[in-house]
């Protein structure tokens, strides 16, 4: 397969970081590049092209790129960016998110939005440059990581990253008429990996809302009642006793505390009332579902 290299190796020590700089902004744009040592030791990079998908092989000391505001739109950040660490340790951040990578890790951002790569040490990298309309299905990604909280995520990371790292040992030798396949297999399995992803993150941010609300009605529907629990809401609402508690997880108060508060609350109101003020205590405990004297 045909490819570009380009590198630091043969102009003075003194020159090596502009270059690299230079180097760096032809392909990714307006840019600042700093090296994080006294001086840039040799930096290598190496492109190539699988059909529409702009491949890159870079070796390089320790560094940092960096985009911010102030960086214009050249036209050349038009493409999302699937970054595979290969060699070294290096930490990408953008917004609030912020992701250490280690060799085999991978990660997808958008180079429109201002961001930070620090290569921590000599690093190999594999850098790919993919169309934003290959990925319109996926409107505004923020920063992807390998991370996944679920077995599924993981094993597709994992299969994506593993591909990735074989195919940039063998993008040199790879004839030039398997570009389509291989660049439609890089997609295929990142656009599994992203819409695992996506499912995996509505699953989160809406099922529990749509849980807690549920469980909320029943409790204000049945707290009266003394055998009113866990285990009787968790068959209610056909789920397991431990996905009733995570999904009170992320909240200010456990689902027990919740059933105990509004039980509370409607003995407040009872005691309040003209009727229930000329009745004993306990005779309002029971009829909020307290089983005790002690409660």
């Amino acid at each position: 397969m045909n490819y570009i290299r380009q590198h630091t190796r043969f102009v003075l020590p003194s020159e090596r970081a502009s270059l690299w700089a230079e180097i760096n902004r032809a392909h990714f744009g307006d840019l600042q590049v700093d090296s994080m040592d006294d001086g840039l030791e040799e930096a290598e990079l190496t492109a190539f092209r699988l059909e529409d998908l702009r491949v890159f092989r870079i070796d390089v000391p320790a560094h940092k790129i960096s985009r911010s505001h102030r960086h214009v739109d050249d036209g050349l950040n038009d493409s999302y960016k699937l970054l595979l660490q290969l060699r070294g340790r290096g930490r990408i951040q953008q917004r609030t998110r912020r992701f250490d990578l280690r060799p085999g890790d991978w990660s997808l951002y958008d180079p429109r939005v201002p961001y930070s790569i620090e290569n921590l040490e000599c690093t190999s990298l594999l850098a790919i440059q993919i169309p934003r309309q290959r990925l319109q299905a996926f409107p505004g990604l923020e920063l992807h990581t390998c991370e996944s909280p679920t077995s599924g995520g993981v094993g597709l990371a994992a299969v994506l990253g593993s591909f990735l790292k074989s195919m940039s040992e063998q993008l040199a030798t790879l004839p030039d008429d398997s570009s389509t396949a291989v660049s439609e297999t890089v997609l295929g399995l990142l656009t599994a990996t992203l819409a695992r992803r996506q499912s995996e993150a509505q699953e989160h941010a809406t099922l529990p809302d749509v849980l807690r609300a549920r469980v909320r009605q029943y409790v204000q529907t049945h707290w009266a009642d003394p055998d009113l629990d866990i285990a009787q809401i968790a068959g209610a609402m056909r789920c397991s006793k431990r996905h009733l508690h995570r999904a009170f997880d992320d909240g200010d108060q456990t689902l027990d505390r919740y059933i105990w508060r509004t039980r509370l609350n409607n003995a407040r109101r009872l005691l309040l009332c003209d009727d229930g003020a000329r009745q004993p205590i306990g005779v309002l405990a029971a009829a909020c579902g307290f089983r005790t004297a002690a409660h």
